[in-house]
């Protein structure tokens, strides 16, 4: 018998977008348990969102948002993550200068913590650039821990600062674009940037909302005021 085609896919999952399918290798177990979670479902669909966005917005001729959106990704979300990392990495070190002789291995043996991650815009690549560092970091934590040099809230506490960093990227992701779910429905790409391109919408809700300062001058200027405001409620809305 003649040997069947290959039909890529069939069995999978369709996908909205050109998809690159990137395996990485995890090295701490709690990175690893966290990424596999729902933890690490949420930090997938929030970078998948704002992939949808970067891509969007560069196929535009004005490329004002797709600038607004890089430069906004790059100091609050890239910066702002190496800042949690360079204070982890401090906190290992200051670990490892207290450290009082422990158990001795030879070896330290991982199971197989291998994740895939799809990848729609290069924007996810630095953010797996940031879970390696973080990974990295916390497996020389995990080594010592192993060795019965310190109580295991302290293992604790380091997976916990750890784990923040990554569940802040998706938070802040989400809290920014949530305005881009209308009417109780998934979020739309396409009604967010509108918004974002009127002004309707801010990659920078809580700087707007202590500076939204309306004055009003007189009853026409007070009723144009409250339409204009009951327009953006109706928009910007928490769903």
């Amino acid at each position: 018998m003649a040997n069947q085609p290959n039909r890529k896919g069939s069995n999978e999952t369709p996908v909205r977008r050109k998809t690159g399918v990137a395996q990485i290798e995890l090295k701490s177990e709690a990175v690893y348990l966290h990424m596999r979670g729902q933890a690490g479902e949420a930090l997938n669909n929030s970078l998948y969102r704002l992939g949808e966005l970067f891509k969007m917005t560069n196929r535009s001729a004005n490329k004002t948002t797709y600038n607004m959106l890089k430069e906004w990704f790059q100091n609050e979300i890239i910066s702002i993550a190496d800042t949690e990392i360079d204070k982890l990495s401090s906190h290992f070190e200051s670990l490892q200068s207290e450290l009082i002789p422990g158990y001795s291995f030879v070896d330290i043996k991982n199971p197989d913590m291998n994740l895939e991650i799809n990848i729609i815009h290069k924007s996810h690549i630095q953010v797996i650039n940031i879970i390696s560092k973080i990974d990295l970091i916390m497996d020389d934590i995990e080594a010592i821990a192993l060795s019965g040099t310190f109580d295991d809230d302290v293992e604790q506490s380091s997976r916990n600062q750890a784990l923040l960093i990554l569940n802040n990227i998706s938070s802040k992701i989400f809290k920014v674009t949530k305005p881009g779910k209308r009417n109780g429905g998934p979020f739309s790409p396409v009604f967010f940037l509108e918004g974002l391109q009127k002004g309707v919408f801010s990659l920078y809700p809580d700087a707007e909302k202590e500076s939204n300062v309306v004055n009003i001058e007189s009853t026409n200027d007070k009723n144009t005021a409250e339409e204009s405001v009951d327009k953006s409620v109706e928009l910007t809305e928490a769903v």
